[in-house]
């Protein structure tokens, strides 16, 4: 099945990890996929101490906004080997967190998304921040999260082991 975990809130890709853990648990084959992300969050490191396969953007990855052309065009690049690295293997459940950004942004074969979630090869579990239309038809399980309040307003800054 699939499940699609959206919004403005905190927790989606938590909710992705703990998924994906749980699934780990159950002697299941995960990989984790990361969209716009350089894999340098903390739960990147437990889940390969796990042995969960993970797929990440290398290098540097700057917010979207400040991306320049060049930039834009090498993370498309990378977004696109890393999906197709992931499909020639077989797994119990894939997460792909932040698909639904990287679909809105473009920086994915919309294509092959589409052929992913038409026949998909495994229990998937995306991540975004928008309501993708693609990815609400497909999905099994669609969970808003809704952000009510939140420490960044009024400055605080994200914190290692809790925001990332």
């Amino acid at each position: 099945m699939i499940h699609y975990y959206y919004g403005n809130g905190k927790g989606k890709t938590s909710a992705a990890a703990g998924a994906c853990i749980r699934a780990l648990g159950s002697g299941m084959k995960c990989a984790f996929v990361q969209f716009h992300k350089n894999g340098t969050s903390s739960e990147i490191t437990v889940l390969r101490q796990l042995q969960t396969d993970v797929f990440t953007c290398t290098g540097s990855i700057r917010f979207f906004r400040d991306m320049t052309a060049q930039e834009i065009t090498a993370v498309t690049k990378m977004h696109n080997e890393n999906l197709q690295r992931v499909l020639q293997k077989t797994y119990d459940l894939i997460v792909l967190d932040e698909l639904g950004d990287a679909l809105l942004r473009e920086t994915v074969d919309a294509a092959a998304i589409l052929a992913l979630l038409k026949a998909p090869p495994c229990e998937l579990i995306i991540t975004g921040h928008k309501p993708d239309p693609l990815l609400t038809e497909y999905a099994d399980y669609i969970t808003e999260f809704r952000c009510i309040a939140h420490p960044y307003r009024s400055g605080c800054s994200a914190r290692r082991g809790i925001e990332y």
